[in-house]
């Protein structure tokens, strides 16, 4: 197996920076650009359109990478990235705009897929949970990054944030030149040829990803309202808190693989979702004293490091050579998904309280089918041993 250089590890993890950039590029100029399009009571599809066009178009991102490969699919995927995602500077009605916005996310889409897949070809086994968990950094610090500049870039003028987009080719070349080409991978691990395209086996992963972003978007979109209201806080202070929740994401996503080395990744994934919980319960609880209110985003940050990037490198582990790209692609799909269902969630009330009671009833029932379904599984397993 080829080994990819520190350099070719940078150029895929700028890659994977990207699929968060996707929506919060644009996001510290919204109410600038949507002014500017005459869009500003649908100015929050700006940033969710991209989404959809995740889960609309990752089966066809899936398939193509089945077909023609992932060193192929991602090249393909950032040239369109960077098109559409500046090209929307120059369109002036509100259809072509937001028909824009959804095929940036199907480019996104292929991005997202083809980048882990690129990546679980270069490694296997511990190296590659490691390296996945490094990407999860990745994307949370490209969070960080991107907000910061897309402020900076929105206070020059309404188009600028739309140039941060162009970063898709600046990672495409690096692609070019410092990772190998590879048409495929078919000598991995023995084990891993014989895994079975089973939905079964794939679907339990992609439903904790789906879920696990549902829980962790519902903490992020309400979190301004219930800052603002239990403590009047501003939009400074306030971005300052989001910001801290997702450097703790990136700390505890370089924990996440320690943990799964001593336990188990399911048993990781219930942990994360008892973290998502209890950070649920502290703010319903805590709304009269800003530390507990610190020590919830906190706990939600480390559930999200031992959920999302351990889901992924799940969906690698449980997929073969021929069927990983699909599953990928699905995987991007749930996670996506997750963040719609969260807005549906936040419209169901205007009470945070019963908000928040229902991302830890959500919580309470993965938590518990999971730790029914492991616990059958490793009965199942003794029972066989014997």
């Amino acid at each position: 197996m080829n080994k990819l250089s520190k350099v070719g590890i940078f150029s895929l993890m700028l890659t994977a920076s990207l699929t968060i950039m996707v929506g919060s590029a644009t996001t510290p100029a919204l109410l600038k650009i949507s002014q500017h399009y005459g869009v500003e009571d649908m100015a929050t599809w700006l940033t969710t359109l991209p989404a959809l066009g995740v889960v609309i178009f990752a089966p066809l991102a899936g398939r193509l990478i089945d077909r023609i490969g992932s060193y192929t699919s991602l090249c393909i995927g950032l040239v369109l990235y960077g098109a559409l995602g500046v090209s929307a500077i120059w369109l002036t009605e509100t259809i072509p705009l937001f028909a824009d916005r959804i095929l940036l996310g199907g480019a996104t889409a292929i991005v997202m897929a083809s980048s882990t897949g690129l990546l679980a070809e270069f490694f296997v086994g511990e190296e590659r949970l490691k390296m996945i968990a490094l990407q999860g950094m990745s994307i949370e610090a490209g969070g960080i990054i991107f907000l910061s500049i897309g402020g900076l870039l929105g206070g020059l003028g309404w188009q600028w944030p739309f140039m941060i987009y162009f970063i898709a080719w600046i990672a495409l070349m690096f692609i070019m030149v410092f990772v190998p080409f590879r048409k495929g991978n078919h000598s991995e691990e023995g084990q891993e040829s014989s895994k079975e395209d089973n939905w079964k086996t794939i679907f339990p992963v992609l439903l904790s990803a789906l879920l696990a972003m549902t829980m962790f978007f519902i903490a992020f979109i309400t979190l301004p309202f219930y800052l603002a209201d239990s403590f009047q806080l501003g939009s400074t202070t306030t971005g300052y808190f989001l910001a801290m929740i997702s450097l703790i994401a990136v700390i505890s996503a370089s924990v996440m693989p320690k943990m799964v080395k001593k336990f188990s990744d399911y048993q990781t994934l219930i942990t994360g979702f008892s973290l998502f919980t209890l950070g649920f319960i502290l703010l319903m609880l805590g709304q009269s004293f800003f530390i507990v209110a610190i020590i919830a985003g906190i706990v939600i940050g480390f559930g999200f490091g031992f959920t999302i990037p351990l889901a992924n490198h799940m969906v690698v582990e449980k997929s073969n050579v021929s069927n990983r790209g699909k599953n990928l692609a699905y995987f991007s799909s749930f996670t996506f998904l997750g963040q719609f269902l969260s807005s549906l969630v936040e419209g169901i009330s205007t009470n945070l309280v019963i908000i928040y009671a229902i991302a830890i009833s959500i919580g309470i029932l993965i938590i518990l089918c999971y730790s029914i379904w492991l616990k059958r599984n490793n009965n199942r397993q003794m029972v066989q041993t014997h």
